[in-house]
């Protein structure tokens, strides 16, 4: 039997209605075990309402992972869960998909993990003191389920130190490969270098927006901002863009894009429709004349600006003067597919910046999509801290 963790009155109402997390101010009395011990929580009126683990470092004392007070959380739960969530979310992936988010943390009901899959390799991140303890059950686990070619762990975040965890070597705990590992997305191949790469080696979840992207780009002049690995810039060429500018600040991650265009038929050397640019992004859009311009259409996803509450204000800023700069290169009928993946940057307030970056523009402009987080990082209801990715697609007209 779990240690017992009693709630104030009327603090079970969340949980019932699926919230992952218990703060410390709605638990009657604390636990005094060591972070990551499994608790059975129960309500002020001694209504089991499921099993968690504890952190007592943490504002979030207690992350749920399973309604059930009865259930044990061993490899056989991990790995029942695997193969649910990957059933699930391979039958509403695009055809020829198998690059994909197995597991995003409490939106899955698994609270800390992360599991990313490429093809036949697993890449996964623990973020929780809780999490961590199940190390070894959870690489056992994807091990029964999926028979993987490898796994990979990538916990190294900053994340970590906030709940008493050091960070974690990146390294192959399970198999063997050779560089970048090729996976598809709607029929399209990509490289995710695992080990190196930013997230678990690609940014799974721009997929809905990268095939937007593809569908704008018919016959159009494409600039793709903070160009990365060059994900866009190939969907761009693939869905008929008679140019495409990919532009980065790193040179590793270009030369990557450059493998990406090749792997998909399109020679870089001879290629005469795309360039590869190494430059800073934010000094690129302050020029009056950009190289290869002007452009029909401009992608720009930039990082995370706004990484905690502090960095908000300046975030906001950034986010504007950047989008003012792109609209300003665009003439009427040109079209911006912009993103943020701040959290902390809630969706109207990213719609509210955007306005008044079109006003500085002198730029009036049209919604035509709005793009939330794919179906593999779908948003739980009673889970709006998981929401976080938002792009707007606008259409200049003036």
């Amino acid at each position: 039997m779990y240690p017992v963790i009693k709630l104030k009155p009327g603090k079970d109402v969340p949980i019932k209605a699926g919230h992952p997390w218990i703060f410390s101010e709605a638990i009657a009395q604390d636990h005094h075990g060591q972070s990551g011990d499994l608790v059975r929580i129960e309500s002020a009126q001694a209504e089991p309402l499921g099993i968690g683990t504890w952190n007592g470092k943490t504002s979030i004392r207690v992350r749920i992972l399973s309604r059930d007070p009865n259930e044990l959380i061993d490899e056989l739960f991990f790995s029942k869960k695997f193969r649910q969530l990957a059933a699930w979310k391979e039958s509403r992936l695009p055809p020829e998909t198998n690059g994909y988010r197995l597991v995003h943390a409490e939106a899955d009901g698994l609270p800390g993990l992360i599991v990313d899959r490429y093809d036949e390799t697993f890449v996964f991140q623990l973020h929780t003191a809780g999490m961590d303890r199940f190390r070894n059950t959870i690489v056992s686990a994807l091990t029964s389920a999926f028979h993987p070619a490898a796994i990979v762990e990538r916990s190294d975040l900053d994340v970590r130190r906030l709940e008493g965890l050091a960070d974690q070597p990146t390294g192959i705990v399970h198999g063997s490969f050779v560089g970048p590992i090729p996976f598809k997305e709607a029929g399209i191949t990509f490289l995710a270098d695992v080990l190196n790469g930013q997230k678990t080696g690609f940014f799974l979840d721009q997929r809905n927006a990268r095939l937007a992207a593809g569908r704008y780009a018919h016959n159009k002049r494409v600039l793709n901002l903070f160009g990365y690995t060059g994900a866009f810039s190939v969907h761009a060429i693939k869905g008929g863009a008679s140019f495409v500018t990919t532009a980065d600040v790193s040179h590793a991650a270009l030369e990557l894009a450059q493998k990406n265009f090749e792997i998909n038929g399109f020679d870089p050397e001879n290629e005469s429709r795309c360039q590869f640019l190494e430059a800073d992004v934010m000094e690129l859009m302050q020029e009056t004349s950009l190289p290869e311009g002007p452009y029909d259409l401009i992608i720009c996803d930039p990082p995370a600006f706004a990484k905690s509450e502090r960095h908000l204000k300046q975030a906001v800023k950034a986010y504007t003067d950047l989008n003012a700069a792109c609209l300003k290169q665009l003439d009427p009928g040109g079209i911006l597919v912009t993103s943020s993946c701040s959290g902390r940057l809630e969706p109207e307030a990213f719609r509210s910046l955007l306005r008044i970056a079109a006003g500085r523009a002198n730029r009036n402009a049209r919604l035509l999509e709005w793009i939330i987080q794919p179906v593999d990082h779908a948003e739980r209801l009673a889970f709006p801290e998981g929401r976080y990715l938002k792009t707007a697609i606008l259409e200049v007209t003036e």
